[in-house]
């Protein structure tokens, strides 16, 4: 009998000192979340819609604008189209936490077929999600058809 109160009476005794270094381990892996730097980039859109547009006025421009929500600086590293008519143009700069920056888009569809358009342009950054996709769509018209002069031929001549 008495070494099974000598055991209860240390496991009463040890049970706090488990529950303390648990709670210590849990403290610290909290502190360290908060104070490991990251970099967050967060979007307002990622994908802008042109619409219906000519096929003579081709030529758009468009912006995706974004803020760094993590608390390190975060760079743009690369940024890549699907296609050559699409050419994006990245902040050379970090943007600091809590700071916005611009990717300008611009497309050419000066020398596309007419019909729906969706073209992605990827991006690298050093953020938690390396790697984004942005998306431009529209719906490009025919190009107006001039009318083609008639040539008669005098199969006399």
């Amino acid at each position: 009998m008495k070494k099974i109160t000598f055991i209860l009476l240390l496991l009463i005794a040890i049970t706090p000192a488990f529950a303390q270094t648990a709670n210590t381990i849990k403290e610290k892996q909290e502190t360290e979340k908060r104070e490991k730097k990251y970099a967050d980039i967060k979007f307002e859109k990622k994908t802008h819609n042109f619409g219906t547009f000519a096929a003579d006025t081709a030529l758009l421009h468009c912006e995706f604008k974004f803020t760094n929500t993590g608390n390190a600086d975060l760079y743009i590293h690369q940024a890549f189209a699907s296609c050559g008519c699409t050419a994006p143009e990245i902040p050379t700069k970090a943007i600091k936490p809590g700071e916005s920056g611009v990717i300008k888009v611009e497309y050419n569809g000066m020398r596309k077929a007419p019909g729906n358009m969706r073209r992605s342009i990827t991006i690298h950054t050093n953020a938690k999600e390396e790697m984004i996709k942005l998306y431009i769509t529209g719906k490009m018209l025919p190009r107006d058809i001039e009318e083609v002069p008639v040539v008669t031929v005098d199969e006399n001549d």
